[in-house]
């Protein structure tokens, strides 16, 4: 599931809509629109969002993998990113979209190179 899928679930399981809780964050309800179409909101968004929802900003890329499929690494990023206070998942989180921006360019590098 991506992100737009999840924060929808997140919402119907809560008994809201997206529109409705970026009305309550005072953002603007073209975001949703944009998250629909595969737009990512930034790392303070979606712990605004999370913390509006009462779940994890993990929660939101939740693809239905059971955690025996994981890797050793992918197991120590989720050991670590839970044992952290909110301020520390959102200072992971951040580093994690600077990583994934640093993978994009690289992708392109490579494809017009």
């Amino acid at each position: 599931m991506d992100f737009a899928e999840n924060l929808n679930r997140i919402c119907k399981e809560k008994g809201t809509t997206p529109t409705a809780i970026c009305k309550k964050l005072g953002v603007s309800t073209s975001k949703v629109a944009a998250w629909n179409k595969g737009s990512l909101p930034k790392a303070d968004m979606m712990v605004a969002l999370a913390r509006e929802l009462e779940c994890s900003v993990m929660d939101f890329f939740a693809d239905g993998v059971s955690m025996s499929s994981l890797d050793d690494d992918e197991m120590d990023i989720i050991r670590v990113y839970r044992s952290l206070d909110r301020r520390g998942k959102h200072a992971f989180m951040s580093t994690v979209f600077e990583y994934e921006a640093i993978g994009d360019k690289t992708k392109n590098t490579a494809a017009v190179g």
